[in-house]
């Protein structure tokens, strides 16, 4: 804490000085030279720091997975006396024993896992299988170029093998129909190239159909792709009137209806234990790029319209819509004077407020003021009556209970 306290005020500092200026290389350069004094006193700092908390986890007894990386490179190489390294005793006995070393996900792989493998390998016995396309972890100090290295360097297999090592591109889909592929080549060569996403994808790095799917001629055969852009910058004067919805709301709302319509069109999906048979509810499937914050949405529109869903997300329980819903009653049957837990549950399928009616009465009550009393000095105001405590503007909606009558109530 007291560490975190520090960093804070050096940060908000930090953020009240930083500008953004133009300049020219010439400038530019001036502040490198200037710089580079006070970074020779950061790097010191880094490596003192480094061997403090170093210092520090010794006694405790305690290593962190960075530690085992580094354990493992000063087991596996040795500093020679010009200043490079080498492979250890270690490191060649390991190198007798393996036949063959095999690394997935290669694209995501750094520099420490780099010659912790390369240590142990003969040069001659390592597989690797990646695709630089599904490169993520650069935050994580991946090194993709390790992976874009070889793939520029080493030969195809069907060319004459050579010294650096042999290139196989697996570049069949056995998962998707042939609409599904040219949408998604057409998509990503317009999209992605050396300068964004380290690769031109073109026809040597376009998805092939690999799939064998057996073709009928029926109207209601479902193999065309279809892409939905759905724009809501521009609104009009009645949209404004509406209630506001946020993005992925309107999203999870035009997928709901869709879903309902490619089950209602009858369309026929392809059964490996049936054939072709009509499209049912577990025939399809929502993709998120995240489902935290969004799966739920989606859940509730669709349950909207009658149909069955279901998402194995990764939030907590206690983090869903209806439990946090359920904990603000509680709160606010506690102590109603808890504004956020108050507006949760008015805005929810409970209370069925709108925001718009939310703002009409804090407007009509002002700021000064929990929501709650605002609540009751606003149906003192449209009914002219005091002894309002245990309904709101909607009584059919809600009934809420002062502090003083709780126990009797």
């Amino acid at each position: 804490e007291l560490a975190k306290q520090k960093r804070d005020v050096v940060k908000k500092q930090f953020n009240k000085a930083v500008e953004v200026l133009n300049g020219n290389s010439e400038q530019a350069m001036e502040d490198l030279l200037e710089m580079h004094s006070k970074l020779n006193i950061i790097k010191d700092l880094v490596f003192a720091f480094e061997d403090e908390f170093t210092k520090q986890k010794r006694e405790k007894n305690i290593a962190d997975f960075n530690d085992i990386e580094h354990f493992a490179l000063n087991i596996l190489l040795q500093k020679k006396e010009e200043g490079s390294y080498a492979p250890s005793s270690v490191a060649e006995k390991y190198r007798n024993k393996f036949q063959e070393i095999a690394i997935d996900e290669y694209q995501d792989s750094n520099m420490v896992q780099e010659y912790i493998l390369s240590s142990i390998s003969n040069g001659k016995n390592m597989f690797m299988v990646g695709d630089v396309k599904q490169s993520i972890y650069k935050f994580r100090q991946a090194c993709p170029d390790l992976f874009l290295q070889k793939y520029e360097t080493y030969q195809d297999a069907d060319e004459e093998e050579n010294a650096e090592g042999i290139k196989i591109q697996l570049f069949k889909n056995f998962r998707s129909r042939k609409n599904i592929l040219d949408t998604t080549n057409l998509v990503f060569q317009t999209i992605m190239s050396k300068g964004l996403g380290d690769i031109n994808y073109n026809e040597n790095e376009y998805l092939n159909l690999g799939a064998d799917f057996e073709e009928v001629e029926d109207k209601l055969l479902a193999t065309n792709t279809q892409i939905y852009v759905i724009e809501n910058k521009d609104q009009t004067d009645e949209d404004l009137l509406q209630e506001p919805t946020e993005n992925v709301e309107i999203e999870a709302k035009f997928v709901a209806q869709k879903i309902k319509e490619i089950i209602a069109s009858g369309k026929l999906v392809y059964d490996k234990k049936q054939g072709y048979r009509p499209v049912t509810y577990k025939d399809i499937v929502v993709l998120l790029r995240a489902t935290k914050n969004k799966a739920n949405v989606f859940e509730k529109e669709i349950n909207k319209l009658a149909m069955p869903v279901f998402s194995d997300t990764s939030a907590e329980y206690l983090e869903s819509i209806e439990i946090q819903t359920m904990m603000s009653l509680l709160k606010i049957i506690d102590n109603p004077m808890q504004d956020i837990p108050l507006v949760t549950v008015l805005r929810s399928v409970i209370g069925k407020f709108t925001d718009n009616e939310l703002i009409e009465i804090r407007l009509a009550t002002g700021t000064n003021m929990t929501f709650y009393e605002s609540m009751k000095q606003y149906v003192e105001i449209r009914n002219n009556r005091i002894d309002v405590g245990a309904q709101c503007m909607h009584p059919e909606r809600m009934q809420f209970v002062p502090t003083n009558r709780r126990k009797n109530h």
